[in-house]
């Protein structure tokens, strides 16, 4: 079910003047306090006379240490919100406060929905049983709290024991519902994780939904858990006729998990009409399932050419990922340098199909002139290639003359100075056995280049690097760099089974909001992003985040997000994009912005900031392609795509922001 942005943003029925009041006159004080993440100045707000500060304060304390937890407890308690359950779902909880909210829920029908949220952030196994033993209330007439106690239990099965009694009734009971997001809830534990359904009666009632109801989210949910549970069951059942007509979700998910089942004919005909799906990302996914079966058959090829490699109307991505999936690549060779031509996000592709036709020495010439490549995304992905390239290669394969030449190639990338090249190589240098003893020196003085934090990941990663092969050599510059007291770097040293000291964080220093320009904005800008594939227009939530949307504001005034590219598709899950600095993923911004997180859903459409941990956000967001609970109170929200779905459906990786622009 689809929130629509009246209900998602409450600001449409406040006055032009109230709402630049408040961003101008309220928040920035607000914000002070945020800034210092102070728990008990927040919490002093949750009491302020204007309801929208009280709720801005709740979604700050998501994301602020809190040390009396007690006290945190109570204050939600009586406060009683949706807002103030979600800050305290957000923070982890004693086995004795549980069994506070275990008797609170007992005691207060009025709090189940707010307690139900909680407990399935933080619950115990007493935490799943008091939901199993109460279940005819929870489904009872005058439960407003069912979709929150369903999702609690979906969670806590993952981790703790039902019995099967209870299992199987509650399971019996979801099934045959036709609320999508109940039945969501219901199965979300199962839906996530490993477990299969070895019952059969519960299989086929799970099934019995894909074949009568209408909602495509719950076909979804329906055909993952029966494939998990019995692929070739599964496989037997599901009728093809509409197959290439499908919600794109259904077809993504049916794409992944029919590659469960054994090839086979009916295998052959499912994957023929994915092929024909008018959605590209559709497409591809299949390709990369049929690429990857153990047992796909050559004569396949000949369906994969004539819908994919051979059609012209298909983009050039999808074709790539067609030939990729054949079983020989030689005669489309000159095909693939023609595709890939000028669009560097396609050349990891490239470089893929050459490493199936090339023997190693032939391959390695490529890795090298992109590896040389005045364009640092050439050299990124000659990186990338590089690391799946060795690890399948054949022993026998690997001779001295070969090795003598990876490396030099390693070094040739490292003395780029890039921090996404850096990394890629340090990852590929700890697996691939290639790096010699007197090299530690040669690699040490590279790392001059870098510096904290900016080029943390570096330094995470070459201390792995280090643990593994240079443990006693390193220990010097492992000390120097423990000694800057990076929180994250230390941790991360600690974990790799380096002998150093914990290290206490340094408040970050934030961007300050333009406050004022963010009450010129309107009480709902909208946030236009004209693309390759079409226009997505995105519904933004000043009032929720105005750190981050005053910092997108100024980016996008100045042009920044202008021909970035769509750097990370996760099919089912987002597409990312935004990164301002180096269109890989690994870059922002000038500057950071704190966590804003909300007590919203992450549904489809939604749209977050992303993020490598609290107070670390910049520039790069995601759209969601579908309801992902487990990313609730998480990260940001900075609004909802209100046009353009289609579009999102549609990106893959490589596909531009052509520019960034404020409705007018």
């Amino acid at each position: 079910m689809m929130v629509t942005f009246s209900a998602f943003l409450t600001t449409s029925c406040m006055q032009e003047s109230a709402y630049s009041e408040l961003l101008t006159d309220e928040y920035p004080e607000l914000y002070r306090h945020a800034f210092d993440r102070n728990a008990d100045s927040l919490l002093a707000y949750t009491e302020h006379p204007d309801s929208f500060v009280q709720d801005q304060a709740w979604r700050a304390l998501i994301s602020t240490p809190v040390e009396d937890m007690d006290a945190f407890l109570t204050q939600a308690q009586y406060a009683n919100t949706e807002l103030g359950w979600m800050a305290l779902s957000a923070h982890e909880l004693t086995d004795e406060q549980l069994t506070r909210l275990h008797d609170l829920w007992n005691r207060r029908a009025s709090m189940r929905k707010g307690i139900s949220k909680v407990l399935g952030q933080q619950g115990n196994q007493e935490s799943l049983d008091l939901l199993v033993h109460n279940f005819d209330e929870i489904i009872g007439p005058d439960s407003d709290y069912e979709y929150n106690s369903a999702l609690a239990m979906g969670r806590l099965m993952m981790e703790h024991e039902m019995p099967e009694s209870s299992r199987r009734s509650i399971l019996r009971y979801a099934a045959v519902l036709e609320e999508e997001d109940l039945y969501r809830a219901y199965f979300y534990g199962l839906y996530r994780g490993d477990e299969i359904i070895e019952d059969e009666q519960i299989r086929t009632n799970i099934w019995e939904a894909y074949e009568w109801v209408e909602s495509p989210y719950i076909r979804q949910y329906a055909l993952r858990i029966a494939f998990k549970s019995d692929a070739e069951w599964t496989l037997e059942r599901l009728p093809v006729e509409d197959i290439s007509d499908m919600n794109v979700q259904l077809a993504v998910e049916l794409a992944n998990q029919a590659s469960n089942a054994g090839w086979s004919p009916k295998l052959e005909e499912v994957y023929t009409r994915l092929l024909d799906h008018p959605n590209p990302v559709v497409n591809e996914v299949a390709l990369n399932r049929i690429a990857n079966h153990p047992e796909k058959e050559a004569n396949f090829d000949a369906v994969i050419s004539a819908k994919i490699v051979e059609n012209e109307q298909k983009e050039a991505s999808v074709r790539l990922s067609g030939i990729i999936a054949l079983s020989e690549a030689d005669e489309y060779l000159s095909l693939a340098e023609s595709l890939s031509g000028g669009q560097e996000y396609l050349l990891i592709k490239k470089l893929h199909i050459y490493r199936q036709a090339l023997n190693a020495d032939e391959f390695l010439e490529k890795l090298e002139e992109y590896a040389g490549s005045s364009n640092r995304m050439e050299a990124l992905f000659a990186a990338q290639a590089m690391s799946g390239w060795w690890a399948d290669l054949e022993e026998s394969q690997k001779t001295t003359t070969v090795e003598e030449k990876v490396r030099n190639l390693v070094f040739d990338l490292l003395e780029r100075g890039d921090r996404s090249i850096t990394y890629i190589a340090a990852s590929f240098m700890r697996n691939a056995g290639v790096i010699e003893d007197e090299d530690y020196t040669r690699i040490e003085a590279m790392l001059a280049n870098y510096q904290l934090p900016e080029d943390i990941e570096v330094y995470q990663a070459m201390a792995g690097f280090f643990y593994e092969r240079f443990r006693d050599e390193a220990q010097i510059l492992i000390d120097s760099l423990a000694a800057k007291g990076n929180p994250a770097l230390n941790s991360t040293l600690a974990n790799q089974g380096w002998d150093v000291p914990d290290a206490e964080a340094e408040p970050p220093t934030f961007r300050t909001p333009d406050w004022q320009r963010l009450a010129e904005l309107d009480f709902e800008p909208v946030w236009v992003l004209e693309t390759e594939e079409g226009t997505i227009k995105i519904a933004m939530d000043v009032l929720s985040a105005p750190a981050t949307i005053s910092g997108i504001d100024s980016l996008t005034r100045a042009g920044a997000y202008d021909s970035v590219a769509f750097h990370r598709v996760a099919p089912n899950f987002v597409i990312q994009g935004g990164d301002v600095e180096t269109g890989d993923g690994f870059g922002g911004p000038d500057y950071v912005v704190p966590t804003e997180a909300s007590g919203k859903e992450y549904r489809r459409g939604m749209v977050g900031i992303a993020s490598a941990g609290t107070d670390t956000e910049g520039s790069q967001y995601f759209v969601m392609h579908d309801w992902a609970p487990h990313l609730n109170g998480r990260y940001t929200i900075i609004g909802e795509v209100i046009e353009g779905m289609d579009v999102v459906d549609r990106i893959m990786v490589g596909d531009k922001v052509l520019k960034a622009s404020w409705q007018r």
